[in-house]
């Protein structure tokens, strides 16, 4: 699976949550925690997605699309190519449209890196080693 999958619905957000999202890309597990016990479980980590989504498809027409950022494609144009290629990753039929249960069904690699124990939950040691991993590749660029 590529390493950048987790990254559709965090590029999808609103443009505020975007640039959060750039600078730290932990930042959608941390924001995932319901409950605020500390700990993001991947339920909690599952419905955030399907939050972000709701407010991905501006549109309102139920999926995740080129469509929902004509906007954005007149300011950044990079920003688009980059949303086109991440949505492409999760879009199962390869329609170029996200839908809410091709979300659902899709693979969450960065709950998966910063679950190091894997026991379905991201504690905040995990998260911590996981923005250090993070900050770490972003030094060797």
């Amino acid at each position: 699976m590529k390493t950048y999958l987790f990254l559709p619905i965090a590029l999808l957000m609103a443009s505020p949550a975007l640039a959060q999202m750039q600078r730290d890309p932990a930042a959608a597990l941390a924001n995932a925690d319901a409950d605020g016990d500390g700990v993001t479980t991947r339920e909690e980590f599952r419905q955030s997605r399907a939050a972000r989504f709701d407010k991905a498809d501006r549109n309102h027409d139920g999926v995740v699309s080129h469509d929902d950022f004509k906007r954005l494609a007149r300011f950044r144009p990079d920003a688009v190519e980059r949303l086109d290629a991440l949505i492409a990753e999760a879009d199962a039929d390869h329609d170029g449209r996200l839908t809410r249960d091709e979300l659902a069904r899709a693979p969450m690699p960065m709950f998966d890196r910063a679950d190091a124990d894997q026991d379905g939950r991201v504690t905040q040691a995990e998260l911590a080693a996981f923005k250090a991993r993070v900050a770490a590749l972003r030094d060797q660029r």
